[in-house]
């Protein structure tokens, strides 16, 4: 981490004013939080913010490089055989490269492979059964079927799928079972017969109509893209029964040469990378907030028990010095005793250190109320400097007289942060709402159907 920690040094001391109001708000929070690293100052904690941002990209770039290297920059990867979908999974289709001996151009085959088939004796015992159907429309942007220049549409089941379609063609390699050209038809048309199966449950009906296929307007390109496909298609029809597809070597005499196409995830993981050197840097500012948020609401929490114990103490006969003495050490008992974290008594600790270090006393409790960036502390550290000139008559009074106001403002924020917690709590509540009437309604639901 050092040379992340010196490239950091170097550009907060480049970049960045330390004595610009906002580098001074931000050390300003820093001692407010009593963070340890405030003691340098905010040069320092940028410095440890920067350096974990670099050291996360530098990692993840590292990572990202590396990943290109082994997936040997997402170029695809030769082949001479596809797996085929296995039972049941349907129709796949998928995109293959292929370079043909002889073109510079580099061919991009969209592929439909189909589901791999079962045997005779399988196909017995799982036929299902169907219902009759009904009448079915088959032209899709063809005219008429006495010119068929288009695929077709074979739909697979009608009467919103309670009547299943099973479709047949002959010849299959001019119009496949799922309507598509698969063939190249005669310029004068081409008859093709289509046998089409409706079944519901144990009742079969077929019917069977003729076609004529004509071929469609090709450009050259087309045209070897088509001679592909076609070699593919009788490579694909002679190994139906196989695991895997043995890609074509040939086509209009010419050779082959198959690349399977392979998506790089390198994009992704260098997108990951850059948000979480942006999490970083969010986390730690929202951490920053967060502290101070907290210590500002335990400070106005605290604050009318702060003042109520420094009239006890002042009318016991202890001097405004004695009594931060007596609460530094209180509090000091209570955290070793294993009490909760108070903020008022941090405070109070360094007021003391500092008269201890011999920063004057008055100094040392306005230092105390502007520390705490609260009016109501800001305000009690002039009154006691005030007091410690004038004399400490009355002071006891006076401070009884701000805790009672503070008592006062200390229940409003409780009743405050009471209002907050409902309104978080609004949609816990409504989820358990919704669970609470599903519980109640289907039941209900339930037996007026079974009624």
């Amino acid at each position: 981490m050092k040379p992340f920690y010196r490239a950091a040094g170097w550009l907060v001391k480049k970049f960045v004013d330390p004595e610009s109001a906002r580098s001074r708000k931000m050390e300003q929070d820093l001692n407010f939080a009593g963070r340890e690293k405030a003691r340098s100052g905010v040069l320092d904690y940028l410095t440890e913010k920067i350096a974990g941002t670099l050291s996360v990209l530098f990692w993840g770039t590292g990572i990202c490089i590396l990943a290109a290297v082994i997936l040997d920059g997402g170029k695809d990867a030769k082949t001479t055989w596809i797996l085929r979908p296995s039972y049941g999974e349907g129709t796949a289709e998928m995109s293959l490269t292929v370079k043909m001996e002889g073109e510079n151009e580099i061919f991009k085959i969209p592929l439909e492979i189909q589901e791999r088939q079962y045997t005779d004796s399988e196909l017995d015992r799982l036929f299902a059964s169907a219902k009759d159907s009904l009448e079915t429309v088959i032209l899709g942007e063809n005219e008429s079927l006495d010119e068929v220049r288009s695929p077709l549409k074979f739909p697979a089941s009608f009467a919103q799928g309670s009547i299943k379609a099973e479709w047949f063609t002959d010849p299959a390699d001019l119009l496949d079972d799922t309507g598509q050209l698969v063939g190249e038809a005669d310029e004068k048309g081409s008859l093709a017969e289509v046998l089409v199966r409706f079944s519901c449950q144990d009742r079969e009906e077929s019917c069977s109509f003729f076609v004529r296929v004509f071929p469609p307007v090709r450009t050259e390109r087309e045209a070897l893209l088509q001679s592909i496909k076609d070699a593919f298609k009788r490579a694909d029809e002679e190994s139906r029964s196989r695991e895997k597809i043995t890609l074509p070597d040939e086509a209009e005499k010419r050779k082959l040469s198959w690349e399977s196409s392979r998506e790089s995830f390198v994009p992704v993981l260098a997108v990951l990378v850059l948000a979480s050197a942006l999490c970083i840097q969010v986390k730690e500012d929202e951490k920053l907030r967060r502290e101070v948020r907290d210590k500002k609401l335990g400070l106005r929490m605290d604050y009318p028990a702060f003042l109520y114990k420094m009239v006890a103490l002042l009318r016991a006969g202890l001097t405004i010095r004695g009594v931060f003495e007596k609460l530094a050490e209180k509090g000091s008992l209570q955290e070793r005793a294993g009490g909760r974290k108070n903020f008022v008594h941090e405070e109070i600790v360094r007021c003391c250190n500092e008269m201890r270090s011999g920063v004057a006393e008055a100094l040392a409790y306005e230092n105390f109320g502007r520390r705490c960036q609260l009016p109501e502390y800001i305000k009690t550290g002039s009154i006691l400097s005030q007091n410690l000139k004038k004399g400490a008559d009355g002071l006891a009074d006076l401070l009884e007289a701000e805790a009672v106001l503070g008592m006062e403002e200390r229940q409003n924020l409780a009743r405050k942060l009471g209002e907050q917690a409902g309104t978080k709590l609004l949609f816990p509540m409504m989820l358990m709402l919704v669970v609470v009437m599903v519980i109640l309604m289907v039941p209900a639901m339930l037996s007026f159907s079974a009624g």
